[in-house]
């Protein structure tokens, strides 16, 4: 079996060409997914809605993330503060379009 994109002879069992990446069975290889970007939840909000987007990017629940940040924040001496303030004025509202 040959590569359709570049003409690289294949395996039988290859998935991939190794030359140019080009999928062999396009109908086995899943499609792609979205990537996630990590914004605040407005929706899900106490504060600014930092504690529920680093929950939702990372699969957690958001009682837990509060309550991680609580207990960073008495353990660093503020700088969690900080850090979560910054992650305020950086991270985009969930509803703002990406910037391209």
């Amino acid at each position: 079996m040959y590569c359709t994109r570049c003409g690289l002879q294949l395996e039988d069992s290859d998935l991939y060409c190794a030359r140019c990446g080009q999928p062999t069975r396009p109908d086995l290889t899943p499609p792609l997914a979205q990537p996630r970007r990590l914004t605040r939840a407005v929706r899900e909000k106490k504060i600014g809605g930092v504690c529920a987007g680093f929950a939702r990017y990372l699969g957690m629940d958001v009682t837990l993330m509060r309550i991680l940040w609580l207990a960073l924040l008495f353990v660093s001496g503020g700088i969690a503060g900080l850090v979560y303030l910054g992650a305020w004025i950086v991270m985009p509202r969930e509803d703002e379009p990406a910037a391209a």
